[in-house]
Formats: C-alpha cells, sequence, structure tokens
C-alpha cells in the first residue's frame, strides 16, 4: 500500500497518509495547510531484534536542507 510520511511547512506536524489517488490533494492534519513536503522514509525488514544500521542521530527525525521542500 502507498503509504506516504509527510511534513507540514507551516505547522511543523509530522504524519503519514495512506494514498490511493496520485490527483489526491493532501492537506496537513493539525492546520489543514496544503504547503506540506514529502518525507524520506525507510522502512525495516525483519523479527525486530536485528540491528538495521540506523544510527539514532541519522534518524532523529529532524529537517535537513535536502530532505523536504520546507527549507
Amino acid at each position: 500500500m502507498p503509504l506516504y510520511e509527510y511534513e507540514c511547512c507551516d505547522c511543523g506536524e509530522g504524519f503519514e497518509v495512506l494514498v490511493l489517488d496520485s490527483s489526491e490533494i493532501i492537506k496537513c492534519v493539525s492546520c489543514d495547510s496544503q504547503n506540506i513536503g514529502k518525507q524520506f522514509s525507510t522502512f525495516g525488514l525483519g523479527n525486530g531484534s536485528e540491528n538495521l544500521g540506523i544510527s539514532e542521530s541519522e534518524d532523529s527525525g529532524s529537517c535537513s536542507q535536502s530532505s523536504c521542500c520546507c527549507c
């Protein structure tokens, strides 16, 4: 299923959206703004006990200049 992560450029809220139609208008779940940026997301495979090589500093959730349109 196409589940995408977004961040609102107006209020900073992070959220996920199940996008079934590519023409669907995505809005912030908190402030209803359309000024949002798609986030680069990762996924993991396994049983949860394996080290996937992602350190806490790499996956801090903070915005970086190359990961969203909000910067």
